[in-house]
C-alpha cells in the first residue's frame, strides 16, 4: 500500500484512494481497502478499468452481493445492477431521498460498489452523510430514548414480507467497529414501532433532518472509470439530479452483512 495516495474529502467523511488498481489488486489488498472504508466510511477511487470479474470480487469481500428482489441486474450478471438516467428521464435511480442502501432486509447492506462508466462532465454528484456522527451529537437523553426503540424498513410499493420489508434496530451497533450510529431512512422506513403514528411521524422528521446536517456530509464529484465505495451501516447519500438532458450510467454491486 505504499503507492497508496489517502486524501481527505471533508472533515466528517470519505476520502479519495490514489494508487489502487482493481486488476491487479491482492486478497490483502482488498483488505487494506476494508480498514480503509472502515476509518473514512466512503472511498473515492478514479480511473479504474473494472471488469465484471472485478466488480463482483471487490463485492464479495464485503460480502455476498445481493441478487436484487424487484430492479433488474445487467445481461453479463445478476448482482450487477444498472443504476441509468438517460438524457429525457426527469426521476433519478433510487429516487430524490436520502437513503442507504437495501435496509428492508436484515441482516442489512454492508457495502456497496458504484462504477462509473458513462458520467455528465458537470453534475450528478453524490453526498454522503455520517451516521456515526450524526449518533453522537445526540444529547444524552435523546440517545436513552432511541436505543430501545424499532422501526420497520419496506420496500416502497410493496406489501411487507420476508423480501420487502425488515426490521432493524434504530439505533445500530456496527459489526466491525461496534460504534453506535441512526439507522433510520426516509426512503424505506415507514414507522417506529413502538410510538403511534404520531409521535412517529414527528420523531423521524426530526431524526431525518439532524442526520444529514452540512457538517456530517461529503460531496463526492464522478468522472469516467471512477469507483465509489461505501458502507450503508455508516452513511447515507444523496443523488443529486442536477444533469438533465445528459446521459448517465453507472453500475452497482451491493454486498449483504453477514450475520454473526
Amino acid at each position: 500500500m505504499n503507492d497508496w495516495t489517502i486524501t481527505k474529502l471533508s472533515p466528517s467523511l470519505g476520502a479519495r484512494l490514489d494508487g489502487f488498481d482493481a486488476r491487479t489488486a491482492t486478497d490483502l489488498d482488498l483488505d487494506r481497502l476494508a480498514d480503509l472504508l472502515d476509518e473514512h466510511l466512503v472511498l473515492a477511487i478514479p480511473k479504474q478499468q473494472l471488469s465484471i470479474e472485478d466488480h463482483i470480487r471487490i463485492g464479495r469481500h464485503f460480502g455476498e452481493p445481493l441478487i436484487h428482489p424487484y430492479l433488474t441486474a445487467i445481461p453479463e450478471h445478476p448482482a450487477i445492477l444498472q443504476v441509468l438516467k438517460e438524457p429525457d428521464d426527469v426521476t433519478t435511480f433510487g429516487g430524490e431521498l436520502w437513503h442507504c442502501d437495501i435496509s428492508f432486509i436484515d441482516p442489512p447492506a454492508a457495502v456497496s460498489v458504484l462504477h462509473g462508466i458513462e458520467v455528465p462532465s458537470l453534475g450528478g454528484d453524490t453526498l454522503f452523510a455520517n451516521q456515526f456522527e450524526a449518533y453522537d451529537r445526540l444529547s444524552e437523553p435523546m440517545k436513552a430514548f432511541l436505543e430501545p426503540l424499532t422501526a420497520t424498513h419496506v420496500y416502497p410499493g410493496r406489501v411487507e414480507g420476508p423480501s420487502s420489508s425488515a426490521v432493524h434496530p434504530v439505533i445500530r451497533v456496527h459489526p466491525r467497529s461496534a460504534r453506535k450510529s441512526l439507522f433510520v431512512n426516509p426512503a424505506f422506513v415507514d414507522r417506529i414501532n413502538e410510538l403511534d403514528k404520531g409521535e412517529s411521524d414527528a420523531l423521524l422528521s426530526y431524526l431525518y433532518s439532524h442526520q444529514t446536517r452540512p457538517e456530517f456530509q461529503a460531496r463526492v464529484s464522478w468522472s469516467p472509470g471512477q469507483v465509489v465505495i461505501w458502507d450503508n451501516r455508516s452513511t447515507q447519500h444523496y443523488a443529486m439530479n442536477d444533469y438533465h438532458g445528459f446521459r448517465r450510467r453507472l453500475q452497482r454491486v451491493t454486498s449483504m452483512e453477514v450475520e454473526p
